[in-house]
């Protein structure tokens, strides 16, 4: 390499160097943020309720949500730590590490930092009542939660910064009371598309389609699992495999009617949050 392509290289690179100099005293920010290491411990938490499949079992899940910044920042996930007391549940809060970003244009969306605690079924059935204790910045926050014939409800007694809410809900004052259906994992949901009238009960003409297509209504073996919509019906899969998850199978039209009858999936699985 000859001497004077030296120079040219050498000078080239001080260039550089002096204009990222210049750039970094008008205000340029490095591309690479720092984690600080230090939990943020978030003003507010909202829970609401979800589940899980855990060896072959449907389980209740609570999940935790919090603010934690805007579109270029990035949050790790909610540290929270669960321990039971007899009837109690403890979920203490920790918070989360987070990483203020540095882009100039950031989307407009809000970040979230969210934690997942599964709730031991067989604890719920148990008797006498049973009390979730949020610990939270110092503060405790009290939740009844209870289990009747497939239904899991969430009561708010004293909340103060985690509010039971449900997804996609700003979390106020109040906490909602939430309830959800442990449906059991071989349960399908068939349901009706076209002109399907409000008034009409299509559970009976939907009970005739579902045996006919070798289904086994619900109720006949998960006594007291709901049955209330009057164009869904509930069916155990028996010879028969589960939709892919947020899709509809199509079965066919219903006899006597311009409907069609699809089969879907039933749950809030926490998964999906």
């Amino acid at each position: 390499m000859t001497k004077k392509v030296l120079i040219t290289i050498t000078v080239l690179i001080l260039i550089v160097i002096g204009a990222l100099v210049f750039t970094n005293s008008n205000g340029f920010r490095s591309p690479l943020p720092s984690l600080t290491g230090e939990l943020t411990i978030p003003k507010y938490v909202s829970v609401f309720l979800a589940s899980s499949v855990e060896n072959n079992k449907r389980v209740p899940v609570l999940v935790l949500s919090a603010v934690a910044g805007g579109g270029c920042d990035s949050a790790s996930d909610l540290e929270a730590k669960k321990s039971l007391r007899g009837n109690t549940l403890v979920v203490d809060i920790k918070g989360y590490k987070f990483t203020k970003g540095s882009g100039e244009f950031c989307p407009s969306v809000i970040l979230e930092s969210r934690a997942k605690v599964n709730v031991d079924p067989d604890w719920l059935k148990q008797n006498g009542e049973k009390e979730i204790i949020f610990k939270l910045d110092g503060k405790d926050n009290k939740y009844k939660i209870s289990y009747s014939q497939y239904r899991v409800i969430l009561n708010g007694v004293q909340a103060t910064n985690v509010i039971a809410s449900r997804p996609g809900y700003n979390p106020s004052n109040t906490p909602v009371s939430l309830e959800m259906t442990l449906y059991p994992i071989d349960v399908a949901v068939m349901y009706l598309a076209g002109s399907v009238s409000s008034e009409k009960d299509y559970r009976p003409a939907m009970q005739n389609f579902a045996q006919a297509k070798g289904f086994v209504p619900a109720e006949q073996i998960y006594s007291g699992l709901d049955q209330n919509e009057k164009s869904q019906f509930y069916v155990v899969l028996k010879n028969h495999s589960m939709p892919e998850p947020n899709r509809g199978e199509s079965l066919g039209d219903l006899p006597g009617e311009s409907v069609g009858v699809y089969l879907k999936q039933v749950f809030s699985d926490a998964e999906h949050y």
